[in-house]
């Protein structure tokens, strides 16, 4: 059985405040330990999942043993906005409520204080649709970027887990050094490969957009009660303040470097998040990169059950496929302590001289 561990260290800044943060990480080892042919995996997981589901901690176990990995997540910045429903606020006003139910069903409803449970109880018995926002409470110190800083507490577990097994006395096998993403965890690893180049040697990617979907729409999770839907609508904080789309954009930032790192790509052709055809794009822009377009055919119910974003992809099942078909290669290994972007906007510097990145981002 793999050995897990926790550790808590400093972690970036927001952008927008200065309030010192803390970053948790966890990760598993081999059981049968660590020696030169172990390589590291970093397991990014998406909107609705964290580090503490029963599937990640299942994959970091796994994993660890299977395929001879120290498998590392994080809880990234602004993850707990990411999650269910959990403190949300109806839209219908009591007369509303009175439009669709007796009056008998509404003293009910409006009984004492458990309003919401009692409105999806008798609401559970028609075919109504009722309407939640999530009350998300972020502030300037804490909120989901769906960006820069999710991407750099990601690479600092990474990097902070390698230097707690190299200050062990242990050698790893540098050349094996995976990300592996669903949704919104798989465009984190995007960036995380593009902020740290030459660290990642093999990129998995389920789905990842081109860019954040709720920088510009919101997010809606639905919820069935019987015959009836509640639909909740999250607006993040991220969404209402100034942010640079070019550093943002898949294809824009993988054109200010040369990507060495082998990015293997699954997409389905009914992705109402990011179109198969947008998605293709990256064809032409990345180089090392293979593009697995999923349809109906290719549905076997076994590692993709639909062709929808996701894929209701079997996690466990993708990375056996991927893992049992990929020859790790060995690389010689350039790494800079300061890495730069140019954008319209902002210049942004990731330093890396103090081993973990720290990153400062000057206007133009």
């Amino acid at each position: 059985m793999a050995k897990e561990y926790a550790y808590e260290i400093l972690g970036q800044p927001s952008m927008l405040g200065n309030k010192e943060r803390k970053l948790k990480f966890y990760f598993s080892e081999p059981s049968n330990g660590i020696n030169a042919e172990t390589g590291l995996l970093l397991i990014i997981a998406g909107f609705g999942g964290n580090a503490n589901s029963n599937v990640y901690i299942k994959m970091r176990n796994t994993f660890a043993d299977k395929y001879n990995l120290i498998t590392i997540q994080c809880d990234y910045f602004g993850y707990e906005f990411m999650q269910a429903p959990n403190n949300i606020i109806l839209k219908h006003t009591k007369e509303d409520i009175k439009r669709y139910f007796s009056n008998k069903e509404v003293e009910y409803i409006y009984k004492d204080n458990n309003i919401f449970l009692r409105l999806m109880e008798i609401s559970s018995k028609y075919k109504i649709n009722i309407l939640a926002k999530e009350n998300l409470n972020e502030n300037i110190n804490n909120y989901c970027d769906m960006g820069i800083i999710q991407a750099i507490d990601n690479i600092t577990a990474i990097i902070a887990v390698m230097e707690v097994i190299k200050n062990q006395g242990y050698k790893i096998n540098e050349d094996k050094v995976i990300l592996y993403g669903h949704s919104h965890g798989a465009y984190l690893s995007y960036l995380c490969n593009a902020f740290a180049p030459n660290l990642f040697s093999l990129l998995i990617d389920n789905s990842s957009w081109l860019f954040p979907a709720y920088l510009k729409g919101n997010r809606y999770v639905n919820k069935i009660y019987g015959d009836s839907i509640l639909s909740v609508e999250f607006e993040y904080f991220a969404k209402t303040v100034h942010y640079d789309e070019e550093i943002l954009n898949l294809p824009s930032i993988y054109s200010k470097f040369n990507n060495n790192c082998d990015i293997i790509c699954y997409h389905g052709t009914n992705d109402n998040l990011i179109s198969n055809k947008d998605k293709v794009v990256l064809k032409n822009i990345i180089n090392n990169f293979t593009y697995n377009e999923i349809d109906e055919t290719k549905v076997d119910n076994k590692i993709f059950k639909s062709n929808h974003h996701g894929l209701g992809t079997d996690f466990l099942e993708l990375f056996d496929l991927v893992i049992n078909e990929y020859h790790f290669k060995n690389r010689v290994i350039k790494r800079s302590d300061i890495i730069f972007y140019e954008t319209q906007n902002n210049i942004y510097e990731i330093d890396y001289s103090n081993i973990t990145p720290i990153l400062n981002v000057e206007e133009k």
